[in-house]
């Protein structure tokens, strides 16, 4: 049974074809990604090279060490330090497979979706090292009873972060961003279905496009125009899976040009939006 991948798009592709889990291990150099989402959960966990995660209207510092678990529908963006190799391990799971191992003393996908869940998870050394052993047990093939195997390499990984959380749910450390930023992520998040812009986003976060820039590039990794994009491509790709039609969706996302909209998804997500609509 294989389940560990190349890529993020080989394992998010694994994982919505058979409602399960798949994972990767990635060290580059440079990421250049935009605002997205997945149609699973993830669990991410970031070994080097980490700079600060933008998951919906917070910006996150990263540490080395630290675990991120994250709902689909939480649009999000990884920036790495520039100067580093950025390393991390990567866990899709489909719902479903949180739900057909939940019971009523253990409910896996609570830490995905519980209203003031723990986004990010400061892991000790020891707790690094656990994870790690089983990400790598994920890689491995047995002559008998992988695909068994596997999955209770999954369960165990789920489990392990459900007890942590669990414990340290009351003291969860907060997402940190300027204020400013902050105010421009709120406006661009309540307000993508209409025109904007820098200057019109600028001015709701009281401060000049010039300065927006400069602390948008600093704190989220990107520019304010691309953010919009991939807020709008995010709730594009819900609204597709939810059964919307492109034309209604291209406009409820606040592309006023249609040609544009299949244009920006493809580029976005490597199909267009009426294949994309079509996928099981």
């Amino acid at each position: 049974m294989k389940c560990f991948f190349d890529s993020c798009t080989e394992a998010d592709s694994h994982t919505i074809k058979t409602r399960s889990f798949g994972a990767f291990y990635s060290d580059t150099k440079n990421q250049n990604q935009m605002v997205h989402i997945h149609e699973c959960c993830e669990v991410f966990l970031c070994l080097k090279g980490g700079k600060s995660f933008l998951i919906d209207d917070t910006v996150y510092d990263i540490s080395d060490g630290d675990l991120f678990v994250i709902n689909p529908f939480e649009a999000h963006k990884v920036v790495p330090h520039a100067d580093q190799t950025f390393c991390r391990y990567v866990l899709h799971v489909h719902p479903t497979f949180l739900y057909d191992h939940s019971d009523e003393n253990t409910n896996l996908s609570d830490c995905f979706y519980a209203s003031k869940k723990l986004t990010r998870i400061s892991l000790s050394p020891e707790e690094v090292q656990v994870f790690l052993a089983l990400f790598e047990a994920l890689k491995e093939n047995k002559a008998y009873g992988d695909d068994l195997y596997k999955k209770l390499r999954a369960l165990e990984i789920l489990l392990n972060i459900s007890a942590i959380v669990s414990t340290r749910h009351k003291n969860a450390p907060s997402g940190e961003s300027h204020k400013s930023v902050r105010l421009a992520i709120d406006y661009i998040n309540s307000h993508y279905a209409q025109e904007l812009n820098l200057d019109i986003v600028a001015k709701n976060a009281y401060v000049s496009p010039t300065q927006l820039s400069r602390l948008f590039s600093r704190y989220c990794g990107t520019t304010v125009t691309k953010y919009i994009i991939g807020k709008r491509i995010a709730e594009a790709k819900k609204m597709l899976a939810e059964g919307r039609s492109v034309t209604d969706t291209a406009f409820l996302c606040g592309f006023g040009d249609y040609a544009n909209f299949i244009r920006t998804f493809k580029k976005a997500v490597g199909v267009p939006p009426g294949k994309y609509k079509s996928y099981p």
